[in-house]
């Protein structure tokens, strides 16, 4: 995030009690002032979804307290806590994340206001997991929220993208921590499906799944993995497994195949010969979760990275890659990888992307900071948006604002509920940020 789009950026302390008598303050002060303030974690929100021209900025990883009630079923985790600390906190008690993206270092707060989705097999979204919240309202109230209190906020503020108030701390479903051992099975993006589903089916003994469609020159979107992490019987509840991850063999794999056909041609290799980053060893929840993007990140100061992600039912995944594969061979970008989640019907929140079972496929590109290729990428995006919706499936939000309006809206059929909510939850917008002027202001571009 770069502060000089916003007009200050208010960090809080680490005292719970005096950070929350900042926010309402900053909050009532707002709406007063007709100001508008943005919501901030780790920053990696590609869309503007933590700035506002000319608003205030709330960087709210001071709030990061972490507590397990007493049965160790519960965590109660400040909205600015890493889910590294998270992680860390857990894996003493013998306890696990239910639910978090495949990364640990974004924030609590983030991720639920997105409704993040991983590994984690057989699962909804996050907001699945989330027995409640507390969040601070446009007035500068708190409010609590659950499935029982308050249960409209409840769905709206949940992958609400921050427009909906301050979520302060949010109580967590969490598991035991337990060891697996992973098993690659060569598939294809044809037959993923059903492979996935005979693999998986009836199968309680899987911890973590994911997949892999190639990316490599020799078996671009022809050749796929599925990866099933089995649980290890008699490792449920083990503690103290955090440690090094010896992720500089990964990272320098990852790196050489940005613009390099040979580079991914390996890599791909090494995913379905060797067993690629998951070896043959066992390997404990916690250290798998624990593991950041930043190792793998862009250096080069003349090129970026962006993320996509696209939705599409089982029954149409073989037809949003059939319909991709001609797009991504004419615009020719440096696509990295697709990694495949299965993901659960979203039963909790207004804005949800996954209406039905799905399978989310997550697409990295590596791109300059060109004005050429910029519109090259926005070309891109839209065309895939378009393939997906074609397969009855959507896209992930959080991402570069490249599609337009009228794909929001046919993506995400409650959209104007959600933003007309907004406005009269809101009606001062003392919540606000790119997305919302983007996507959800009427009249807007």
């Amino acid at each position: 995030m770069d502060p000089s789009h916003a007009s200050r950026v208010v960090r809080l302390p680490d005292d719970p009690d005096a950070a929350l008598l900042q926010i309402r303050a900053l909050v009532r002060r707002a709406a007063a002032n007709h100001e508008h303030v943005a919501i901030s974690g780790a920053q990696h929100s590609m869309g503007g979804h933590v700035l506002y021209p000319g608003g205030v900025v709330l960087d709210m990883t001071g709030f990061h307290a972490l507590r397990l009630n007493k049965e160790r079923t519960l965590l109660t985790a400040g909205a600015g806590a890493r889910w590294s600390e998270v992680i860390a906190f857990l894996d003493h008690a013998g306890r696990s994340v239910a639910i978090m993206q495949s990364n640990n270092d974004f924030t609590v707060g983030g991720s639920v206001s997105v409704n993040c989705h991983g590994w984690q097999f057989d699962a909804p979204p996050i907001a699945s997991s989330v027995e409640s919240f507390r969040i601070v309202d446009p007035s500068g109230e708190v409010v609590l929220c659950s499935r029982s209190e308050n249960p409209r906020l409840f769905a709206l503020a949940l992958g609400g993208y921050g427009l909906f108030g301050i979520i302060l701390d949010v109580s967590l479903r969490v598991v035991p921590n337990e060891e697996y051992r992973a098993d690659t099975h060569r598939t294809s993006p044809e037959r993923y499906a059903g492979d996935y589903d005979r693999l998986t089916r009836g199968n309680g003994g899987i911890g973590l799944a994911y997949g892999r469609i190639s990316v490599a020159p020799g078996s671009f979107l022809n050749d796929a993995v599925i990866v099933l992490f089995d649980r290890i019987p008699g490792t449920e509840g083990i503690a103290d497994t955090l440690g090094g991850r010896g992720s500089s063999l990964k990272q320098a794999i990852f790196r050489a195949s940005v613009g390099s056909g040979l580079g991914k041609d390996i890599r791909w290799w090494l995913e379905t010969v060797s067993g690629g980053e998951n070896g043959r060893l066992p390997q404990v929840r916690n250290r798998i979760l624990d593991d950041p993007s930043e190792w793998f990140a862009n250096r080069d100061p003349g090129a970026t990275e962006i993320l996509h992600e696209y939705f599409i039912p089982p029954g149409r995944l073989a037809q949003f890659v059939s319909l991709a594969r001609p797009i991504l061979l004419r615009e020719h970008p440096d696509l990295l990888n697709i990694t495949v989640r299965f993901v659960r019907e979203d039963r909790d929140t207004v804005l949800a992307y996954a209406r039905g079972d799905v399978f989310g496929l997550v697409m990295l590109f590596h791109m300059g900071r060109t004005a050429a290729e910029e519109a090259g990428m926005q070309r891109l995006t839209r065309e895939l948006v378009d393939a997906a919706l074609a397969c009855d499936g959507t896209y992930y939000l959080p991402y570069r604002p490249h599609p337009t309006r009228d794909q929001l809206a046919r993506s995400y059929p409650r959209a104007g509920e959600f933003f007309g909510e907004k406005r009269r939850f809101d009606p001062g917008e003392v919540f606000s940020n790119q997305f919302y002027l983007n996507y959800g202001r009427p009249g807007a571009p």
